[in-house]
């Protein structure tokens, strides 16, 4: 049985996991291999942007960059509590791992969106590995849950010390006493609704630059209908989910379940991640599609 806390999570997580599915699948189906780049290049540049927040989070708080940092200090997201693993290894060169249980893998398959999954799965945990090894980490992903075949994700991550220049070997490798943020909490409903808020944001912004630079003249259509779509699936889950659970489905239940907030002007990160008309057509496409529903309730 999940807590309070815990179901919110889970509806945090789905509905990021859904939002990439939809935006995805939309750009994929209208453009076909075009649109298949465009995903794959959008997910890369996402995963190189969390990798290097990471990268400089860990910095200013005196921990190493290293792979027991990467897999065990200071993470973006609190643990989704459905997810389930076997780690087999983890030091500060080495992380071994199989995922049994994965969420997010759960979801694109209810879809039929294990395509989609698994061009995250190819392209976003390379990417983001990679750059916050600064370049020097080797992924191998040899089995994943989104493909057809394959019951668990095999991950072996490594950031050899001797790969790594002398010049970085100090940021990475040598004994320090971590000021890790102990303000931030895994149960921190703050914590959780901010990082599944940035997670949506910036995925959403990469993958429509890259949609931008290959089809200017559809970018704006695709990417409207595709939150469209997300919007109405997003009113559709929070109803359910709300009767399930014996809440009223208000703008309180709205604001502990959904990873975005409310009133999009409230958002600083959109003022950073904010070309291409970004905040705009999401308001247009996904906020002026969402929100009338709840005044219905």
């Amino acid at each position: 049985m999940y807590s309070k806390f815990e179901k919110e999570i889970i509806n945090m997580q789905d509905s990021y996991t859904l939002m990439y599915g939809f935006i995805s699948e939309t750009i994929i189906n209208e453009l076909g291999e075009i649109g298949d780049l465009i995903v794959r290049e959008g997910t890369r540049r996402y995963g190189r942007d969390r990798g290097i927040k990471r990268r400089e989070e860990h910095i200013k708080n005196n921990i190493n960059v290293n792979m027991l940092s990467l897999f065990s200090i200071s993470s973006d997201l609190p643990s989704d509590p459905r997810f389930k693993r076997n780690l087999s290894k983890l030091t500060e060169e080495e992380r071994n791992s199989h995922t049994l249980v994965c969420p997010m893998a759960d979801i694109w398959s209810k879809y039929g969106m294990k395509k989609i999954g698994r061009i995250y799965c190819e392209e976003f945990h390379k990417a983001s590995y990679e750059e916050y090894g600064f370049g020097y980490t080797q992924v191998n992903l040899s089995k994943t849950l989104t493909q057809d075949g394959d019951n668990y994700c095999d991950f072996h991550v490594v950031l050899r010390k001797s790969n790594v220049p002398p010049e970085l070997r100090d940021v990475c490798f040598h004994e320090v006493e971590c000021n890790d943020n102990e303000d931030i909490k895994e149960n921190d409903s703050i914590y959780a609704k901010e990082g599944f808020s940035s997670l949506c944001i910036r995925v959403y912004y990469y993958i429509l630059e890259v949609l931008q630079e290959y089809s200017p003249e559809l970018a704006e259509k695709i990417i409207l209908k595709s939150l469209e779509l997300w919007a109405e699936n997003s009113y559709n889950r929070l109803k359910e989910s709300s009767f399930v659970r014996g809440e009223n489905l208000d703008y309180e239940f709205v604001n502990n379940n959904f990873p975005l907030k409310i009133d999009i002007n409230t958002e600083p990160l959109w003022e950073k991640y904010n070309k291409y008309n970004c905040k705009l057509l999401f308001q247009k496409g996904f906020y002026n599609n969402f929100l009338p529903k709840f005044k219905n309730e």
